[in-house]
């Protein structure tokens, strides 16, 4: 950092085996990194089963070697709690299936030992630290990250059989997005262990605030975060997953029913926190999101169903969802840095509107769209965020706030962008492919 040059490290990879070479050039993508005790770990979901880890040594930079977790099918994040390293993975196709977290037990000579210390119904997103336990975000059964669903215009609406709608399943609130808590980190055995692995408590789900039984079933969620002595959350909406879903559900019966489906099913995230988690006393608040929300009446119109607002039962705090813009649609990582809490997004402005704004501004949008990912700040717990940049950081073809790294008060900030055919050389140019930012306050 301090001759802030970049070296690639792939040629250690590769040329260390042709194990170690095939093990890399089989990684979807290196999506989950950690730094502990001196070892550096990179790791991501492979593309013939299992996921990748590779090691390097954080104090010479040596490389250490590779294996495959076959047991698991997805990785996002790590966390370091009470002295120990933890990731969160998934099980299952995608990850799709279950959930899991992992105590890293390893050192420089044997990087690649983990024990389980939870087991969950769903997989893992993020991890975060909360007044001695550990909190992790989850994803829904069977909602895959970066997958879009078809557009509507393939959702060929069938003729109307005159058959009433049938309700749909009863949720499971286990299989819906949550938040689970852990044992404390004290009691016992220092840190999570195996026995701890049934003993975790979910005290959040996406049933607490979405009103529409189909559509709560596409909820995701992404960063998590404690600041100010509470747990900060928010939601992410994969692009027309909730349609897609819905519309399996409940047929459209004409294309007007389509339109309305996919009208009412598009979310932008919320942003919740919680004080006293799964106690007597626990409070938790909606600071950005909709008192009323689109939901499904199957028995409506004879059968037929309708769409009609519902109460989601909360207030928010502070404002609307998405902080007013409707297409952010991911609150996707949270950092505390310098006294502040951070927020990055996902911002499919671009994506949607095809490079091209609205004008006027999309309908019910409480602040005109950008385009490019947005970074928002809670200065102090009592107040309302902040935004910090919302454009991309000068390039609106930086889709998302993907991950971010906190040193002191500085913020190193992995961007999503996924418009790779851009690569005019032009100074000034917007330009695809994913950056490295460095947020520094002044």
């Amino acid at each position: 950092m301090a001759t802030e040059r970049l070296t690639e490290r792939t040629a250690d990879i590769t040329s260390a085996s042709p194990a170690d070479a095939n093990l890399l050039n089989t990684t979807a993508g290196l999506r989950s990194a950690a730094a502990h005790q001196g070892v550096v770990l990179l790791a991501g979901p492979s593309v013939i089963g299992g996921v990748n880890v590779f090691a390097f040594d954080g104090v010479t930079g040596r490389y250490l070697g590779s294996t495959n977790l076959s047991a698991y099918e997805n990785i996002r994040h790590w966390v370091v709690a009470g002295g120990a390293l933890y990731a969160g993975v998934g099980v299952g196709v995608n990850g799709g299936e279950a959930g899991k977290v992992l105590r890293w037990t390893g050192d420089r000579t044997t990087p690649f030992t983990f024990t389980e210390v939870a087991d969950l119904p769903t997989q893992v997103a993020d991890l975060t630290e909360h007044q001695g336990r550990l909190y992790v975000s989850t994803w829904p059964k069977a909602i895959v990250e970066g997958s879009v669903a078809p557009s509507p215009v393939t959702m060929v609406a069938p003729a109307d059989s005159g058959t009433p709608l049938a309700p749909p399943p009863a949720d499971d609130p286990n299989d819906l997005a949550s938040i689970w808590m852990s044992p404390l980190l004290a009691v016992g055995a220092p840190g999570l262990n195996p026995e701890d692995a049934g003993n975790w408590t979910q005290v959040w789900s996406a049933a607490e605030y979405e009103p529409d039984p189909v559509v709560r079933r596409a909820y995701a969620l992404g960063g998590l975060a404690s600041f100010g002595g509470r747990l900060y959350w928010g939601t992410m909406h994969v692009p027309l997953q909730a349609t897609a879903l819905h519309v399996s559900v409940y047929p459209p019966r004409s294309q007007a029913q389509l339109q309305a489906t996919v009208q009412n099913t598009q979310r932008a995230f919320a942003v919740f926190r919680g004080q006293n988690l799964g106690g007597a006393h626990e409070r938790i608040e909606t600071l950005y999101g909709e008192s009323t929300l689109p939901a499904f009446d199957p028995t409506a119109n004879n059968g037929v169903g309708a769409w009609a607002p519902a109460p989601t039962g909360v207030t928010p705090v502070y404002g609307g969802s998405g902080f007013g813009d409707p297409f952010n649609l991911y609150a996707w990582k949270m950092a505390v840095a310098g006294g502040r809490l951070y927020i990055g997004t996902m911002d499919f402005a671009y994506i949607s509107l095809e490079g091209q704004l609205p004008t006027p501004p999309a309908a019910g949008a409480t602040t005109p769209p950008t385009f490019g990912s947005d970074l928002w700040a809670f200065d102090a717990p009592d107040r309302p965020a902040r935004a910090v940049d919302t454009g991309g950081f000068g390039n609106p073809l930086n889709q998302g706030v993907r991950t971010m790294i906190v040193d002191g008060s500085t913020l190193y900030v992995g961007m999503a962008n996924p418009m790779n055919l851009r690569t005019d050389p032009t100074p000034g140019v917007p330009k695809g492919g994913w950056e490295l930012i460095r947020v520094s306050r002044r």
